[in-house]
């Protein structure tokens, strides 16, 4: 069994666990985590490809999505 192979069958395996055993409610502060993470991230690109003219607007409205990522993922605990 080849190493690709070996890593394929254990996400495999975590998504399955994760389908089977985690609670919906869960899987709700899940999915809004990717979602702040991923406004992060486009916020970001927007940053290096056009620029940061007013940067006050990019470092609020990315420490915001810092923030909320930071203050959803600690409901997790």
């Amino acid at each position: 069994m080849s190493q690709l192979e070996q890593i394929a069958g254990i996400l495999r395996k975590l998504n399955n666990e994760y389908q089977t055993s985690t609670p919906k409610k869960l899987k709700l502060i899940d999915a809004y985590l990717v979602y702040v993470l991923l406004t992060g991230i486009v916020q970001f690109a927007y940053c290096l490809l056009v620029g940061t003219f007013p940067f006050n607007s990019f470092l609020s409205g990315f420490i915001s999505t810092v923030g909320c990522f930071v203050l959803a993922g600690k409901i997790n605990c």
